[in-house]
């Protein structure tokens, strides 16, 4: 049996904190920020909470020698069309973002109490729901189709310290062995560390990023030890069925790259069932 046939990892409990799937594309030209009010209009009755950010910088997956060539730095200042809106539900757990080139839903915890809604249930079908009002808003008003470039889907888990782990150094304990004993068996558990790294996805589909760090939460001040998960990459089309089967497959490496990357220990402390 294949590791992709296998069933996929399951837990009663496990330690989400944030999801978000999003599509980029190339940037509408027809896009200005007076639609983001139109479009709120729209989608208002579940969304009645709007705040302005910062826009995202686009993202894209290169291979073979673009992979290593280094970034330029250009300098350009930012406009106003280009400005990312949020739109949240009353709880602020629900949210929706929309700037020229990128579309994202998110569901996060905000009081920290919050049950995870999985994939199936949930996540996945508001972004589908989300994503095909999006398309369907941008042929009424005649702002152009969006020409999906990447895919990308982001798993945060947030695991506190003292949830199997009453100091830093026993939260390692969760994790597969990213720290043991030296060389000369001189450096003792760490007081803090940060780890990341990529791992190629089949094809040359995209990419799965990981980093963990040891972190303040924001919400509630805790420590934790943040674990956040990204799979990044372009589907075959940008048609409907292409872009959720890509975000299928790029859930599915998360999940097993999360179980991959933490320790049976973790998996008994979060309710493993598979």
């Amino acid at each position: 049996m294949t590791q992709q046939s296998r069933p996929l990892p399951e837990f009663d409990n496990p330690p989400v904190s944030e999801v978000a799937l999003a599509v980029q594309f190339s940037p509408l030209e027809n896009w200005h920020s007076p639609h983001a009010g139109l479009y709120w209009g729209k989608i208002q009755t579940q969304y009645p909470i709007t705040e302005v950010q910062s826009p995202l910088p686009s993202q894209i997956e290169k291979f073979g020698e673009e992979f290593w060539q280094r970034p330029s730095v250009r300098l350009e200042l930012v406009k106003p069309d280009v400005t990312r809106f949020w739109f949240l539900d009353e709880g602020r757990i629900n949210l929706v973002q929309v700037q020229r080139d990128r579309f994202v839903t998110n569901w996060r915890k905000v009081q920290g109490n919050e049950v995870y809604p999985r994939y199936e249930d949930s996540i996945r079908p508001r972004f589908e729901r989300e994503w095909t009002g999006f398309q369907e808003f941008l042929q009424d008003k005649k702002i152009g189709d969006p020409k999906v470039n990447q895919c990308e889907i982001t798993y945060v888990n947030d695991i506190p310290i003292g949830e199997g782990a009453q100091a830093f150094a026993d939260s390692l304990k969760l994790f597969s062995s990213w720290w043991g004993p030296g060389t000369d068996d001189f450096l003792q558990a760490p007081e803090s560390l940060s780890v990341g790294g990529s791992f190629q996805l089949p094809d040359e589909r995209g990419r799965l990023h990981f980093a963990s760090q040891h972190v303040r939460r924001q919400t509630d001040n805790a420590r934790v030890v943040q674990l956040r998960l990204t799979a990044r990459g372009k589907p075959l089309s940008g048609n409907e069925v292409d872009v959720m089967n890509w975000m299928d497959m790029g859930r599915e490496w998360i999940v097993r790259a999360f179980a991959d990357l933490t320790s049976p220990e973790a998996h008994k402390l979060w309710g493993r069932k598979q």
